[in-house]
């Protein structure tokens, strides 16, 4: 896939993490659920089903902890966000108790607190991962709190290097999905759960609201695409801090018929059926797992060269890209990509620039939960390894 640095897990030898039972312990401090809680559930998962045990420590009344507990892990709570002194003391105590091979320390305010709960206790494997692709503040932080840094993509294993990580301490694992969830949506139960007739045009953007993502740029693009494609109406699955603003700039540009609002939706995989094309508008990304589960879905995709999204969809060695991708911020480059695509939808012509068959068989090649479950297991057994022989 995307150039990696030479720690690269799919480099590893075969096999390195078939054998052994481990103890995992991981932290999470968030309080809502997004695309890194996700991944650490299906780690979790994924290490339960192969006979690791996992010991898990969130922010008390979270996302994380609630989903976790229903499905029957045993979690302990933290107090005060996860990373103040009642919680730092609370963790401490419960990894004394039970020393774990490895601590997983997810998110960047969880290196902080589970960093300092595990100073001077014997817990070879301390890893950090990293999901944002931005430059990294506090940088010691990594260096001295963890000895292996994960990161989701080339761009955010390049921002890692540049804050002054070793190169030899990274190892990229790009997000996985669970396959058959993403595949199992269906267009006409998408559609009618949208109340859209099959003659219009269908437009879905599944993301939080937040500046990063680039609903503005959308938002603009649409008001050009609408002249030329007024069947079309463009859908955005996810909630946040901009949904104010934004339905303020939906009514700014009259595109209320053209546009809604869909706020959190558990039917993902139907919308991305249901789409005629899946748009991606990103300012910022360290990967974006929601355009894998379009790849699944095989939803023709347009997005932006943004963080890590060339990773998945961008040229790589099993040749050109499968997306069209424009530069974020652009938005009369995506106005064009979108309307370049409806037309040829209408004329029932490929697509230029996007393969959906393609983008489906990367897909499955390289981001499923199994195979990020398999890449990150892979560094456990490394790093364990080299702190044996030290």
């Amino acid at each position: 896939m995307a150039i990696m640095d030479e720690g690269d897990s799919r480099n590893l030898p075969a096999g390195a993490a078939a054998t052994g039972r481990l103890t995992v312990a991981h932290v999470s401090t968030q309080r809502g659920w997004h695309g890194g809680e996700e991944q650490a559930r299906l780690l979790c998962e994924g290490l339960r089903a192969r006979g690791h045990e996992n010991l898990i420590f969130a922010r008390a009344g979270g996302e994380f902890s609630i989903r976790m507990k229903s499905a029957e892990f045993s979690v302990q709570e933290l107090p005060g966000g996860g990373r103040g002194p009642a919680a730092i003391v609370r963790m401490r105590a419960a990894l004394r108790r039970r020393l774990p091979d490895v601590i997983h320390l997810h998110d960047s305010h969880a290196l902080t607190g589970g960093g300092l709960a595990c100073v001077g206790l014997n817990i070879p494997a301390r890893i950090a991962a990293r999901r944002v692709d931005f430059p990294i503040r506090s940088a010691w932080r990594y260096r001295w709190f963890s000895n292996h840094v994960v990161p989701v993509s080339t761009t955010v294993a390049e921002a890692c290097c540049a804050s002054g990580i070793d190169r030899s301490r990274i190892t990229i694992v790009h997000d996985g999905v669970d396959p058959d969830r993403a595949s199992s949506g269906d267009r006409r139960r998408g559609r009618a759960s949208l109340g859209i007739a099959d003659d219009k045009l269908l437009l879905v953007t599944v993301a939080t609201l937040t500046e990063a993502k680039g609903h503005r740029d959308l938002l603009a693009a649409l008001k050009t695409v609408v002249k030329r494609f007024p069947q079309v109406i463009a859908v955005c699955a996810g909630d946040g801090e901009l949904r104010g603003p934004l339905e303020t700039e939906v009514a700014r540009l009259e595109l209320q018929p053209f546009f809604r609002f869909l706020g959190y939706r558990s039917d993902v995989p139907d919308l991305l059926r249901a789409a005629d094309l899946m748009v991606m508008p990103s300012v910022q990304e360290g990967l974006c797992s929601t355009l894998i589960d379009a790849m699944f879905a095989g939803t023709p995709i347009i997005t932006t060269t943004a963080g890590g999204i060339p990773d998945l969809v961008g040229p790589c060695g099993d040749g050109a890209a499968v997306a069209r991708m424009v530069p974020p911020q652009n938005p009369s480059a995506l106005a064009e990509a979108v309307s370049d695509a409806l037309q040829a939808l209408a004329e029932g012509l490929p697509i230029p620039g996007v393969d959906p068959l393609r983008a489906n068989d990367r897909a499955w090649q390289h981001f499923t939960a199994e195979a990020m479950v398999e890449g990150t297991l892979t560094i456990y057994r490394r790093v364990l390894e080299s702190a044996k022989q030290r």
